[in-house]
This record gives C-alpha cells, sequence and structure tokens, in this order.
C-alpha cells in the first residue's frame, strides 16, 4: 500500500526511483479507504532528508498511510528554505484541534543543552501533553525519545565521555514484544549522539519497558506499559551516506572527530560504507504501524482522546473504597469475580456491597423477597423466607464459607409481623452479603449499624459518622461494610432509598479520605443514552457531579444520585466499572472536568414519560407576582410536586406528574380559573427529555443540532427549558415521540 503525502514533496522523486509506492493528495482523493493519519514533528536541521528518510520507511508496508509534516513555531528553520516550509509544514495551532493515528518527534541537534534551555521546549512540553489525548501512538527518535522520557517520566540524560557515532550491535532484552517482531538476536543500528540515558532510571519507572538495547550503545529502545509512548534512542532511519555527511561536516569544522565505528570497511573512511540496518528498519517502523498503530487505533480517529482517558483511571491510588452492586454479588460465581477484582488491587482497602440481585430475568432481587417478608401478611411471609434461606445455603457452599445460615435465618421469623423490625428485616441482604465477602477476602467486617449515624429526621450525620466509623477505619487496613442501612439517634436500624448502598459506599469513602470511590455494577460506566432506546450506546469516558444528577434526576439509572453528596465536598472521584468486564475504564465522575475535552459536546441523554402541562395565560402575568405565588400554593397544598416551571411575559407553564393529578385535576384546575380569571390549558402524556453536558452552552451549535434533529424527524416540541445550571436543556415532547426524539438526538451527536 501507498504512503499518501503533499502533492510536490520533493521526497517523491526521489522514492518513486527507489520504487517506494508514494501516493500524491490528488490520486488519494479516489480512494475509498480509511488511511492511517501519521503526523511528524521534524525538528532536524536537513528537513528534507529527514522526510525522505521517514516516508521510505512508512510507506513499505502494506498499509496507507496519510502524512502531515508540523513544524514549532517557536523555532524557524535556517538550513531550509521557507518557501519549503511554507509549502508542507503545519504549526501546532493549525493541528491541535485533529487526532492521529500515529506521530513520530525526531531528534534535533541540541542535546547538550538543558532541556529548559532549548528555545522550543515549552512548545514541545505542550506538543507531548496534546499527544496523549490526539494521538494514538507516539514514536520519539534520538533526542526526541530523551525528551519524551524527560518530560513523561522525569528521566534525566547523561552527557557521554565523547560522542557516539556508528553501528552498533543490538540483541533484545525483551523477545515477545511486538515491536521487534522478526528480528534476528542480534541487528546493528546507526547512532550519533552525544548524550544518553541510564538503564537503571529507565528500570525505576514501573510503567516503563526496555525492549533493546547495545553492549555498546546503551539502552535502544523503551516502550510505556499502555503501548502508546515509543522511545527509540538510535537511527534506524539514516541514509547510507548520513553517518557520511557527518563526519565530513566535523571534519570541516575542526572538530577532529573519530571514525563512526563498524561504519567504513576496515575503519578505512577512503572505502564506501557498509549498510548493516536497512532490513531491521524497515521492519521496525512496520512493525510499529502494524502493530502499535493499525491493529489497535480507533476506526473512527475522533475517538482517540476517549481512548486515551484510560491513563486517567490508570493512575495510582493508596486507598480506593470499592462498593459491589447486586449483580456483582448475585451468584458464587459473581461473587468470585468481585473477590479477584479486590485481590488485583491491594489499593481496594475498603468494600461496600449490595445485597445479591437477579441471577436471571425471572428471579427476583433478594432485597425485594426481603421487603415482601417485612410488608406481608405473617403467613405469606413465612413461605417466602424458606427460599431466602435456601439460596443463601446454596451461595455458601458454593463459595466454601463456614458462615452458620441457619443461625443467621433464626432471629428473621421472630421479627416478622413487627413494625419496629421491618428495616431490620429488608436490611439483611447486605448484612449477610458482607460477613460472606469479609470471610472470602479476609477483611475486617464492621457493621454500617451503631457507625453510620442519621439524624432524627433520617439525613446524614456527618460529624458522628466520620468520628465513629473513620475511627474504625483508620484502625482498621481492610474492612467490609454492608451498604444500604446505618443507625438512627435512639440507636434503631434505618434503610436507606433504594440504591442507598451507593451512598453507603460514598459515605465511607468520604469518611476514609479515599483516593477514588470505585462503583463496580453490570454496565461498563455511564451510557450516553438508554440501552432500551438506542442499540449498545457509548460509554461516557468523564462526566461531572453536576451532569450526574441532572441525568439521574430525569431517569438515568447507574448509580443513586444522593452518592455524590458525601464524596463531592472532598471532591473524591468516582469511578462506575463493569465487574463482568473488569478490562474496561468506565466513567469517572469528578468534580470538575474542564481539562477533558467533551468528544460528542453532550454527556448524556435521559428521559421520562408521564408528565402533565399546565399552562395559564394572561396578559401582564410576569407583573402580578402574587398571582403566581397565589398559585404555585395550590400545589403545595395537595402535595404535589412542581418538576418544572417556565415563566412568559402572560404566561406560566407548570410541568408535573400526571399520576399526582389523577384524583384531583378537576378541582385544582378550577381553582386555578377562579383565582387568575382566565382558561387553564391542560396537556397530558407529555415525555421530558434531559440533554445533559458542560459544553452545552459554550459552543452555540450545540442546541442548533438538537433542534435539527427533532426537527428532522418532524417532532414537535411542545416545551423547552434551559437549566440555571447552563448544562441541562430540557425538552418537552408528546409521549408518541419519546423514542424517536431520543434516538434522533443521540444519532446526531454520534454520527450515526
Amino acid at each position: 500500500m501507498p504512503i499518501k503525502v503533499p502533492n510536490n514533496l520533493p521526497a517523491i522523486e526521489t522514492l518513486t526511483k527507489e520504487n517506494v509506492f508514494v501516493m500524491t493528495d490528488t490520486r488519494a482523493m479516489t480512494q475509498d479507504i480509511r488511511p492511517l493519519q501519521i503526523l511528524i514533528l521534524n525538528l532536524m536541521p536537513t528537513k528534507v532528508d529527514t522526510e525522505t528518510q521517514l516516508t521510505r520507511l512508512l510507506g513499505n508496508t502494506p498499509l496507507q498511510v496519510e502524512l502531515e509534516l508540523l513544524q514549532t513555531s517557536t523555532h524557524k528553520a535556517s538550513n531550509t528554505s521557507e518557501e519549503h516550509m511554507i509549502a508542507f509544514y503545519k504549526t501546532f495551532d493549525q493541528v491541535r484541534d485533529k487526532f492521529y493515528d500515529g506521530m513520530i518527534i525526531t531528534g534535533a541537534p541540541v542535546e547538550l543543552m538543558e532541556f529548559e534551555q532549548v528555545d522550543y521546549w515549552d512548545e514541545l512540553c505542550e506538543i507531548m501533553e496534546w499527544s496523549k489525548r490526539h494521538v494514538h501512538s507516539t514514536f520519539h527518535i534520538c533526542w526526541g525519545a530523551q525528551a519524551g522520557l524527560y518530560y513523561h517520566y522525569g528521566i534525566q540524560k547523561h552527557t557521554l565521555p565523547k560522542k557516539l557515532s556508528g553501528v552498533f550491535r543490538h540483541h533484545l532484552d525483551y523477545k515477545k514484544g511486538m515491536l521487534f517482531r522478526g528480528f534476528d538476536d542480534e541487528f546493528y543500528v546507526p547512532h550519533s549522539r552525544n548524550t544518553t540515558v541510564n538503564r537503571e532510571d529507565i528500570e525505576a519507572v514501573p510503567e516503563l519497558k526496555i525492549i533493546s538495547s547495545s553492549d555498546e550503545a546503551g539502552v535502544f529502545a523503551v516502550k510505556s506499559e499502555n503501548d502508546r509512548q515509543i522511545f527509540v534512542m538510535g537511527h534506524s532511519e539514516y541514509d547510507a551516506d548520513t553517518l557520511l555527511k557527518e563526519y565530513v561536516r566535523d571534519k570541516a569544522a575542526g572538530i577532529d572527530p573519530e571514525i563512526p565505528c563498524n561504519y567504513f570497511p576496515g575503519d578505512d573512511d577512503t572505502k564506501e560504507p557498509v549498510v548493516k540496518w536497512r532490513s531491521c528498519a524497515n521492519l521496525l517502523y512496520s512493525n510499529w504501524l502494524n502493530y502499535f498503530v493499525y491493529q489497535t487505533t480507533q476506526y473512527d480517529i475522533n475517538q482517540i482522546d476517549d481512548e486515551s482517558l484510560a491513563d486517567i483511571f490508570r493512575e495510582k491510588a493508596d486507598c480506593k473504597v470499592a462498593k459491589f452492586g447486586g449483580t456483582s454479588l448475585a451468584d458464587a460465581e459473581q461473587f468470585r469475580k468481585s473477590v479477584a477484582i479486590i485481590k488485583e488491587d491491594p489499593s481496594r482497602r475498603f468494600i461496600v456491597v449490595s445485597a445479591p440481585g437477579r441471577r436471571s430475568k425471572d428471579d427476583q432481587k433478594v432485597t425485594d423477597l426481603l421487603i415482601q417478608c417485612a410488608e406481608k401478611p405473617k403467613a405469606e411471609a413465612e413461605e417466602i423466607l424458606p427460599k431466602l434461606q435456601a439460596r443463601y445455603k446454596v451461595l455458601v457452599r458454593g463459595l466454601g464459607v463456614s458462615l452458620d445460615v441457619d443461625a443467621e435465618f433464626a432471629e428473621l421469623p421472630k421479627a416478622i409481623g413487627d413494625p419496629s423490625k421491618r428495616d431490620y428485616i429488608i436490611s439483611r441482604g447486605e448484612y449477610l452479603n458482607a460477613r460472606i465477602m469479609a470471610e472470602l477476602t479476609g477483611f475486617t467486617f464492621i457493621d454500617a449499624l451503631g457507625t453510620i449515624w442519621l439524624d432524627e429526621n433520617g439525613n446524614y450525620d456527618e460529624a458522628k459518622t466520620k468520628e465513629v466509623l473513620g475511627g474504625l477505619l483508620a484502625k482498621a487496613e481492610r474492612a467490609v461494610i454492608p451498604g444500604f442501612y446505618g443507625t438512627m439517634p435512639d440507636g434503631q436500624l434505618k434503610t436507606f432509598s433504594r440504591g442507598g448502598s451507593d451512598v453507603t459506599g460514598a459515605i465511607a469513602a468520604a469518611a476514609v479520605g479515599a483516593d477514588i470511590y470505585e462503583n463496580w455494577t453490570d454496565v461498563s460506566g455511564f451510557l450516553v443514552a438508554d440501552p432500551r432506546i438506542v442499540d449498545n450506546p457509548l460509554t461516557v469516558p468523564v462526566i461531572t457531579y453536576k451532569e450526574l444528577r441532572e441525568l439521574s434526576y430525569m431517569g438515568a439509572a447507574v448509580m443513586h444520585e444522593a452518592a455524590v453528596f458525601p464524596v463531592v465536598k472532598l471532591e473524591i472521584p468516582i469511578n462506575i466499572r463493569n465487574t463482568n468486564r473488569p478490562e474496561d475504564s468506565g466513567t469517572l465522575i469528578v468534580k470538575n472536568a474542564d481539562y477533558y475535552q467533551s468528544k460528542l459536546s453532550i454527556s448524556g441523554i435521559s428521559g421520562k414519560k408521564g408528565f402533565t402541562t399546565i399552562v395559564v395565560e394572561k396578559p401582564g402575568f410576569s407583573e402580578q407576582p402574587e398571582l403566581r405565588a397565589e398559585i404555585l400554593q395550590l400545589f403545595s397544598a395537595r402535595n404535589i410536586s412542581i418538576k418544572n416551571i417556565l415563566s412568559g411575559i402572560d404566561s406560566l407553564t407548570i410541568v408535573i406528574r400526571k399520576s399526582e393529578l389523577t384524583e384531583c385535576e378537576e378541582e385544582l384546575i378550577g381553582r386555578i380559573e377562579e383565582i387568575s380569571g382566565t382558561s387553564v390549558t391542560v396537556t397530558h402524556d407529555i415525555a421530558m427529555i434531559a440533554v445533559v453536558g458542560r459544553e452545552l452552552f459554550t459552543g452555540p451549535g450545540v442546541a442548533v443540532k438538537v433542534l435539527g434533529a427533532l426537527a428532522s424527524r418532524k417532532i414537535n416540541i411542545r416545551l423547552i427549558d434551559h437549566g440555571s445550571e447552563k448544562i441541562n436543556m430540557l425538552l418537552g415532547v408528546d409521549e408518541a415521540d419519546y423514542i424517536s426524539a431520543v434516538q434522533a438526538i443521540y444519532a446526531e451527536f454520534t454520527k450515526l
């Protein structure tokens, strides 16, 4: 396959004569194929030579490559014509919004200077930071490799006693790596440099692996743990005469250089150099393009920054609180998956568990069965208990733990029928799961009863909980806590609302000051849209606390919306993960996500059906605040929750749940018409859709796209409102249009 280069690039003539297949812009326009986008930051003074060398190697693969050349704006080339630079090179400002499958950062003749003394160092640092979000794999060469190791990992370069120049024998330190697949046990690479990096400095960084080196030339090739950063110290790309030109140049400058090692036959500089590295050079770049770029890059190149966010989730943490939901603990197999996740990372020190969830679609959650035990007549409840007891016996036997299930269930029949024991009965699923998890992991069991405290109104008592639970966790190296319940001031057990184990996890994270709160469930993060409406919706890599609250309020169900409150003050990130796919990074929930670009411009779409709008129209309505207050008081007196209010100059629109109006509609509407002196319009069967995103109003095109998506499907918008936080766009449509509306908005923002 060819490499695509700009029309009239000087390298075209040279490479064509060498029988390298080069495709110009004009010819490539007729190709219906997704080429690899490769950016070369050329820092070498002999830019045309370097362009030709790298283009030759990139073009010698079965892959179509589309090449762009980049220069620094803070340093102007002095050895290459300005016409050439203007014609073929771009500046960083011209590419900063683009994405690339691969990038090459070349060497530069500035190695004897400190990095910070290089006039374009700040710009280079910005480009290297940008590459982590916009480039799938970056290949650093010679000084570029030393600069990359210094910027990304703080590894210093060291000046050599004399210049390293010549062609040196290398070997593989890591023979199973793909970068050197197909290489001989020994191979040759040219070097020309005055500085090096020490092996021990690289080995001290766990995220780096040395994959090739030379007894004479030192470390040659290093890769990052995630394979997205490659650092190569030599110059495999050199032409046959490149070292010769450098040698002649240094002699002419009176430097009296040593003859490059293993370059001239018999070290006789009057003879033609022997090329020993050409086949290895072709294979090195071919392997990089194939295994580190083509095989792993996103087909949609615009998603590269989403994948790069995976690095965020791998940041080191000394203390994590991990909460496992009901689906993660539904049976013995799921329990074992959860235990493996806990043991895989020693920083997962404090575990919060839910009750067992459904094992199949036809099954029931343990908590649902316990609620029936607490609320049904005693005779019916006593028929359910044996089923629960049998389920736990199967679970305990399958896991091989010693919990005495019969003894634990002995107290439940006594509690049935006693209203004061209702919450105690309902909480037993979490309690028993915590006991089982503690035995499986060897962690300390800490009961939420007596450690997580609520006030007399059932609200979270932060001060007392931090004192009691925080004190216990500070003493415990590792612990398991049952979710979903706490303790009232009188010592009675009190359950939270459904999904309350999320809250327990957040409380534990806040009490111990965790680095991160992991919430393990059955989805790989927060989905952009409801999977029951949109097939395989994308996962949101990063979302803010406020965005989560807005989406949860309108029906998105990933975690309990109240779970953000205990951690938001301490700015503890929440990471939603999938127990069945622990390799997925999931969604990171943070206080401020300004640093992370929102790829889709929105963070999610959620909604609900079953709303009613009540519209009061009266000239000058906005100038009658007493009338507005009197109308709203009518809803409060009837315990009707108002979901949204839209005010106009002459109108007031009130949005409520249809179910709350059923028994009093006629009487309420009559009172409003009596007070206002005008007729009222009532519209039932309205669906409310929330489009949420932190960039919703920083870019005017976002709102236009939402409205355009609905207009394209001829969906009538009944009402529209923008939240005060400027991250939420609320739309009302007919229930019949609800699914179509969500699909239209999703399709617009994901280009499906």
